[in-house]
C-alpha cells in the first residue's frame, strides 16, 4: 500500500501525519449479521403471510390495526436488511466515505482532523461505534459501529489518527 502524507498544521487544528490508508478498501458489516438480516426479513415475510393468509381464507377480519402492523413489520424487516446490505465504509485514493442505502458522507484524507471512540455502555460495553472527526465544520463527521469486518490495515490507520478524546482530557 502506498503511504500518505496528510498537511501540515492548519488554522483548524489539522497536524501532520504519516500513515498509509487502507486504499480502495470496501468494509461491509460482518456477514452474521447480514445473515441475522436476512433471517428477519424472511420472518418478517413469513409473518405477513401468515396473516394475510388467515385473512383470504376467510378465517379473519381485516383491520385497521392488522393493515398497520402488517406494513410496519414489512417495512422494519426490509429496511433492516436493506441497511445490513448497503452500509460500508469505503477508502478511495483520497477520501474515507461511509455509504449507506440513503446517504454518503466523505472526507479527504488530508481534511481529516482527528478520531473518537465512543462506547455508549461505558468502557465494557460490546458495541463501540468510531467517529472520523473532518478538520473543517462544512464537512461532515463520519460514524460508524464496530460491526463492519475491518481488517489490520484498518486499524492500523485509525489508531494512527490523532486521538481527539485524550486531547480532550
Amino acid at each position: 500500500m502506498p503511504s500518505n502524507t496528510y498537511g501540515g498544521a492548519s488554522a483548524f487544528g489539522q497536524v501532520e501525519m504519516n500513515n498509509s490508508a487502507p486504499f480502495l478498501a470496501v468494509y461491509r458489516v460482518n456477514s452474521n449479521l447480514r445473515t441475522a438480516a436476512l433471517a428477519i426479513l424472511a420472518t418478517g415475510l413469513i409473518f405477513a403471510f401468515a396473516i394475510w393468509g388467515r385473512v383470504k381464507l376467510g378465517l379473519d377480519q381485516p383491520t385497521v390495526e392488522t393493515v398497520l402492523i402488517t406494513w410496519l413489520v414489512m417495512l422494519g424487516t426490509v429496511f433492516c436488511a436493506l441497511h445490513a446490505f448497503t452500509s460500508s465504509l469505503r477508502f478511495t485514493t483520497d477520501a474515507v466515505e461511509k455509504r449507506s442505502m440513503l446517504t454518503v458522507a466523505s472526507i479527504p484524507l488530508n481534511e481529516i482532523r482527528g478520531r473518537r471512540q465512543i462506547a455508549p455502555g461505558g468502557d465494557e460495553a460490546n458495541l463501540r461505534f468510531y467517529v472520523i472527526v473532518p478538520a473543517h465544520r462544512s464537512l461532515p463527521t463520519i460514524k460508524f459501529a464496530e460491526y463492519h469486518e475491518f481488517d489490520d490495515a484498518f486499524y492500523d490507520w485509525f489508531l494512527s489518527l490523532p486521538d481527539l478524546d485524550e486531547k480532550a482530557k
